[in-house]
């Protein structure tokens, strides 16, 4: 035991992150860069964090009572953002320019429009009433809903009862905010929002309910979680417009007087229910987008031919080979992997050709297409930093070309058989060559780029192709302040030491619009591409020679990714609520062009007070940086670890239950986390809803537990995160609500580390090392049904080791409820210690999947395998197996029957008990589609889907008679096979707006085979947290 104190001492020494963040610090925040390629961002991003902050206490009354940390990174090639209050304000961004596909997203200078969106959500979230820090106080902090006390989250909502709101209204407002912070520029009053819902009026697609868009709109269809921000915005502005943007702060502003829940303080302050404001809203969407579309049909519509009825959902650019007849372009929508495809346009069907690996959302990934070799060169990982591919479509073969490459916006040079792209790093957007050969390693293409030209921060480039002859570049560039114009480059003048010599002509200045995917025509005449530039997504023709343009077509959704397939039409994606719809256009000039009227223009008209919302990007000639006495530091996890929160439990301890207090340290970043746990179960507190009726010892009464958890990432041999644990009498809260008991008597002292080797989504490759004494222990720490005999072997302290790699490469399609197809495997190699005697044991499991051809179907093969290497008999050398193993109430997984030791149909009290040396168990899985509820509940309970599965297994164990080893005759092997088939059902709650639960609800039948046949049935019922 002292050697054992000693090396987690030791350990625990070792868990300090080597890596030093930088930080600016002022009395309201502490901002941090994860790299010092990074640090040039940081006084420019304090700034713009104080001028949102700012903003916001005066516009919702707000009073921090704590510090906000900012953590600036580049984890990613697009930019994003994200923030929390609890247990501490918290944001982090991504500084990489932003994903413009489609116009999806707004240009401009992100720093300045993150900070504005990110602060409204810790504004809105930390806004706090008298009562709240009340509770606040009363639980030393905000609470943190962890799954492991599920009655936490009822302390988490007295102490921030407002992050309890479904996602849709904290984006919205963010939104909103950000919109006219920058004085219009943003997504509330956005091209892609209007023709997002004109289109669905147009179509009459379903419009979302409230609880449809949570259900429904945020996994099923092919816009995904981001619906969440284009409906939120929309009910906002509806909002805004038909009350008054400050009856909006109001209903979002928590202060005394106002309601604990959004719901009852949206009425409290409109007067009416938020569902039939929702639906209010809507039939004022109709009404609004019917005169839109009135309008547009002024002019004469394009009518466009549709190459098929399939939506394709999201879209990469197209190729067009002409001799073949076909386009080859990257898709994702509900029901498939995303992928990239074949479309023969004769007869318009779609042929797989290989998955995308980390698809974009829009866009699925970045794609070029070199016709003379037949290779289409695509990116993965495009959520993260993206990798180059290369696919050859006569071979059917893909290969890596450059990992983490951070190259996207592909373009092929025909006449040197280069690749052009933009390299996002930094925060910076960067033109860069990828030769085909190079000299160091002429054997290998495409293996090393070329910066050309570096553009400023704030500024981005996009949508790039290459001139046929090679000699020019065309581009979409963007400014700090989010006008967009076409450029064409002079490829021979892009010299990133001498940009003072670059030649570049200016197409055209489409203001805030973007111009969208112009390319090249077959002999260079042309740049043909699309834009909203009348508020409508139309095709446009630029003269490469004259620069004029010319508009072909008046859509009533809008055109995208145009390509010329003869002198009369145009191949083009048409917007339709599904997604992106392959269609020809003719090609020829429109007689005219519509415009459309926007509900954010509306809005401003009618509430001018959204104008006095303006603010202007900080710099030094506006912003007084001395006021904020900002001080340059280092971020030490160690010195910002407090406690956090401290809350009242319940702990079950084997049939009795008791209860205790918890508490909680850790950091701002939660890199560095302690809790611990007291808990007090007197023996006459007995629980009835476990069957066993013994009584405990008087020391038994009493339970501690602690767990210490690090995080390094500071890269090497030791990032990872290592967690150091020890429990006396462990309790737990599930075991108030059996059969599966995890509660053990006596001491557990422990430490585990794990290390991901890969994390190439969705490839990934984990480590876990895990080092353990027990002391006192009378029962099996892994099977409960392995109870300790003390006569055998002495129990009083024994130790175990254990190694394990998890490997897992599953996918799953827009709207699955979970991985569709792959493979996903696990080996543990693990020994128990005691009395100088070690018992070895191995074990794993190795599951594959594939997709049937009904939409959201697959079919899985579970295998588990084990072995000991000790004949002899004792705890340590067996495997137990039994049950669904779910609880009434859990946090474990809902389908636990998958799991390597469960055997649905064999409940814990049988008769029968399957205890095994070796085994090897198969179970065959059916995953059908769930069946999605558009409106089933309220605003703070519905169900979401039900999702049903079927299983079949067989159960093959080896074992050793007792009773010849306990007599001293030679092991006398004998072998069992059990078979069982069941079904489950689970559905899918949300609590609180966007807190998830499972309930679920299974059957399975267990029969063993042979003389002793005998069968065993299982009904099962579990709350999952």
């Amino acid at each position: 035991m002292k050697k054992i104190l000693t090396i987690l001492f030791v350990l625990l020494c070792l868990t300090e992150s080597f890596s030093q963040l930088k930080k600016i610090e002022s009395k309201d925040f502490d901002v941090i860069s994860t790299g010092p390629q990074l640090d040039y961002v940081l006084k420019h991003a304090i700034m713009c964090s104080h001028s949102a902050l700012n903003f916001h206490k005066k516009l919702f009354d707000y009073d921090p009572k704590e510090k906000i940390f900012v953590m600036f990174q580049d984890f990613g090639d697009f930019g994003n953002g994200g923030a929390t209050s609890i247990p501490n304000n918290f944001a982090t961004a991504c500084i990489s320019p932003m994903n413009y596909s489609f116009e999806s997203s707004t240009a401009g200078e992100r720093v300045f429009s993150i900070m504005n969106h990110e602060m409204v959500h810790i504004t809105a979230l930390d806004n706090a009433s008298s009562s709240d820090l009340f509770y606040q106080k009363l639980f030393a902090g905000k609470v943190l809903n962890t799954n492991d006390h599920p009655i936490s989250m009822f302390y988490s909502y007295l102490t921030s009862p407002r992050y309890y709101s479904p996602r849709w209204l904290h984006e919205g407002i963010a939104v909103f905010l950000e919109t006219w912070m920058d004085g219009g520029k943003g997504n509330a009053l956005g091209n892609y929002d209007e023709m997002f819902f004109r289109t669905r009026v147009l179509e009459n697609s379903r419009i979302y309910s409230a609880q449809g868009l949570e259900s429904e709109g945020t996994s099923a269809d092919f816009m995904a979680k981001a619906n969440s921000y284009y409906y939120g915005t929309r009910f906002m502005s509806y909002i805004a417009y038909q009350y008054s943007p400050t009856d909006l702060i109001e209903w979002i502003k928590r202060k005394d007087g106002s309601k604990r829940g959004f719901a009852n303080n949206f009425k409290h302050v409109f007067g009416i229910p938020i569902s039939d404001a929702w639906d209010n809203w809507i039939d004022f969407e109709k009404d609004f987008q019917n005169k839109n579309i009135e309008n547009l049909n002024l002019n004469p519509i394009t009518q466009d031919e549709e190459i098929n009825d399939k939506a394709l959902g999201g879209v990469s650019f197209a190729y067009h080979n002409k001799e073949r007849n076909k386009i080859y372009v990257a898709v994702s929508y509900p029901g498939k992997v995303p992928h990239l495809a074949e479309l023969d346009l004769k007869n318009g069907k779609i042929k797989r050709l290989k998955d995308i690996k980390g698809f974009a959302l829009f866009d699925v990934t970045s794609l070029a297409y070199d016709k003379k070799n037949d290779l289409l060169f695509y990116t993965t990982d495009n959520n993260s930093r993206r990798d180059l591919n290369q696919y050859d479509i006569k071979t059917g073969k893909s290969k890596l070309l450059q990992k983490d490459a951070r190259v996207g916006d592909l373009a092929f040079n025909k006449v040197d058989e280069s690749l052009w792209g933009i390299r996002h790093l930094n925060g910076k957007s960067t033109i860069v060559e990828i030769p085909k050969f190079n000299s160091e390693n002429p054997n290998k293409n495409y293996l090393i780029w070329k910066q050309k030209f570096t553009l400023p921060f704030g500024s981005d480039i996009f949508d790039i192709d290459v001139s046929p002859d090679g000699k020019s570049l065309s581009a979409a560039v963007s400014d700090m302040n989010g006008n967009q114009v076409l450029n064409i480059y002079k490829i021979s003048t892009l010299d990133n030491f001498k940009k003072e010599n670059i030649e570049v002509q200016e197409v055209f200045d489409f203001d805030v619009a973007s111009p969208q995917s112009f390319r090249y025509s077959d002999d260079g005449s042309y740049l043909l591409g699309s834009s909203y530039y009348s508020g409508v997504s139309n095709i446009y023709k630029v003269d490469t020679s004259s620069l004029e343009i010319e508009i072909l077509s008046n859509a009533e959704t809008g055109y995208f990714r145009p390509i010329p397939i003869s002198d009369d039409k145009i191949f083009a994606f048409k917007y339709s609520s599904d997604g992106f719809k392959p269609v020809y256009i003719p090609n020829k000039r429109a007689e005219s062009v519509s415009n459309i009227k926007f509900l954010g223009n509306e809005t401003i008209k009618k509430h001018p007070i959204l104008a006095d919302w303006q603010i202007y990007g900080p710099n030094e000639d506006n912003f007084d940086y001395e006021a904020i006495d900002a001080k340059e530091g280092i971020y030490e996890p160690s010195k910002e670890v407090k406690l956090s929160y401290a809350y009242p439990i319940l702990v079950g301890y084997k049939n009795n239950f008791g209860i205790g207090y918890k508490f909680s340290f850790r950091d701002p970043l939660s890199s560095k986390t302690l809790d611990l746990s007291f808990s007090y179960t007197p023996n006459q507190w007995k629980n009835d809803l476990i069957s066993t009726n013994s009584n405990i010892d008087k020391q038994e009464e009493f339970h501690a537990s602690l767990n210490y958890s690090t995080t390094n990432i500071g890269g090497g041999l030791l990032s990872g995160k290592t967690n150091i644990y020890a429990s006396y009498n462990k309790a737990d809260f599930y075991d108030l609500f059996g059969p599966t008991q995890r509660s053990r008597k006596g001491l557990n002292l422990g430490t585990e580390f794990n290390k991901t080797i890969i994390s190439d989504s969705p490839v990934h490759l984990d480590l876990n090392l895990g080092a353990s004494a027990y002391y006192g222990l009378n029962q099996s720490p892994e099977f409960q049904q392995i109870n300790f005999a003390n006569k055998d072997f002495n129990t009083d302290v024994f130790y175990n080791f254990h190694t394990s790699l998890a490997y897992r490469n599953i996918k799953g399609s827009v709207g699955a409820v979970g991985a569709e197809k792959g493979i996903k495997s696990n080996l543990t190699l693990s020994s128990a210690m005691s009395e100088g005697n070690f018992f070895p044991k191995i074990n794993g499991n190795l599951d594959f999947g594939v997709q049937l051809p009904i939409k959201h179907t697959s079919l899985w093969l579970r295998n588990a395998f084990g072995n000991s290497f000790s004949k002899k008999v004792n705890p340590f050398t067996r495997f137990g197996f039994a049950s669904f193993g779910n609880n009434y109430i859990d946090n474990a997984s809902s389908k636990m029957y998958r799991g390597s030791f469960a055997f649905a149909g064999l409940s814990y009290d049988s008769e029968k008990s399957i205890i095994a040396k070796s085994f090897y168990k198969a179970t065959l899985e059916l995953i059908l589609p769930a069946i999605r509820y558009r409106k089933a509940g309220f605003f703070n309970l519905f169900a979401t889907y039900s999702h049903p599965t079927i299983f079949a297994g067989s159960l093959f164990t080896k074992n050793y008679d007792n009773k010849s080893v306990n007599i001293g005759e030679s092991n006398k092997e004998y072998s069992e096979t059990f078979r069982n088939i069941g079904f489950q059902i689970d559905t899918k709650l949300v609590m609180f707006s966007h807190l998830s639960s499972t309930i679920s609800f299974g059957w399975a039948r267990a029969f063993s085979e042979g003389k002793d046949y005998k069968e065993h049935n299982e009904w099962m019922v579990s709350l999952k947290f």
